[in-house]
């Protein structure tokens, strides 16, 4: 159908012309004709003459007649106008802001403590395993090798046929007994001694295993070094009662080299106990230890070298019964 106003098609079915709204009605050729106003020819140049009573009609397009709601129509609306239509914008959820900060605080911290791990870990292995920080590294003195003992000689009495002699007699016993050698004192006031087969030693170190295995704790036991002969060698003792000394046998008589008496040390283990018994003779020095303690140093220098041997005394009661066990002699 087309449109009286603006001369456009419109559907058949249309009341409204789509392009400018006006009312649309059938109509054939010559009714349109009838209602379009004429224009009449005229010659170039000359306007046309207007109609006095003809209704003076504005350039724009005519003005839309009202509609009435019986005659209205629903019309979709233009693609233009749908484009405009906003769809309906849904609340963004608000995030948990709580949890959010916490575990990426947490990430943070672990990536850290794994990079400076690594960087401490680098550094620890090149400082130690590679010569790239040798700079860092303060310089070191080079040390001087301790001299290293020899050993000379040792014992631990498993073999009764080592070289110590072996005596069972009322008064006294000098002999092997379950792998350790046993001595006994039956006199009182009586010192007795027993050393190896003929050794001669200079500078020694002699280390023995001490054990009361009866009698009074007021007793004698220790080693001996450099025993020229029995009247002439030196030896350190201690006593169950906890006293201990370095004494000179010269001439067949005894005396505590720097001091007049024994001298007590809580260092040694009282009562029936095995106590670890240490007699350094180098040069003219002499010092004694137990337990791993010093006790006592002093210089003697009338005898230079000979045998090492063990021994052990008695005071006013008799008895003292002793098993030594690991008789060790190196050379300092």
């Amino acid at each position: 159908m087309i449109c009286p106003y603006c001369g456009k098609e419109n559907p058949e079915i249309a009341n409204l012309c789509a392009f400018c709204g006006g009312r649309l009605f059938e109509t054939n050729d010559q009714n349109l004709q009838d209602n379009l106003p004429s224009r009449s020819i005229t010659e170039p140049g000359q306007l046309p003459e207007e109609p006095e009573n003809e209704v003076k009609q504005s350039s724009t397009e005519p003005e839309l007649s009202t509609v009435k709601p019986d005659d209205a129509v629903d019309q979709p609306p233009a693609k233009d106008e749908m484009d405009t239509i906003e769809s309906p914008q849904i609340p963004a959820k608000s995030s948990k802001r709580g949890c959010d900060k916490y575990l990426l605080w947490l990430v943070g911290c672990f990536v850290i403590l794994c990079l400076t791990l690594s960087c401490v870990t680098l550094f620890w292995g090149f400082f130690n395993f590679s010569s790239v920080l040798d700079f860092l590294k303060p310089a070191t003195p080079t040390p001087i090798p301790s001299p290293t003992p020899s050993l000379l000689f040792y014992d631990d009495f498993s073999n009764p046929d080592s070289g110590w002699p072996s005596f069972n007699e009322p008064d006294y016993v000098d002999d092997y007994y379950n792998n350790a050698y046993r001595m006994i004192e039956n006199v009182e006031n009586t010192t007795s001694w027993a050393y190896p087969s003929e050794y001669s030693f200079a500078d020694v170190s002699i280390e023995v295993d001490a054990t009361k295995n009866g009698g009074p704790d007021e007793n004698d036991m220790g080693v001996i070094c450099r025993l020229q002969d029995d009247d002439h060698f030196y030896f350190g003792l201690i006593t169950s009662d906890g006293y201990y000394g370095i004494i000179k046998m010269a001439d067949g008589e005894f005396n505590v080299i720097g001091s007049e008496y024994l001298e007590s040390s809580d260092f040694i283990t009282q009562g029936s106990a095995t106590n670890h018994i240490r007699l350094d003779c180098i040069g003219d020095m002499l010092t004694l230890y137990v337990n791993g303690q010093q006790l006592v140093q002093q210089t003697d220098t009338d005898y230079a070298q000979g045998n090492v041997g063990l021994i052990i005394g008695t005071y006013e009661t008799p008895g003292t019964d002793i098993l030594y066990d690991n008789f060790i002699v190196q050379q300092p």
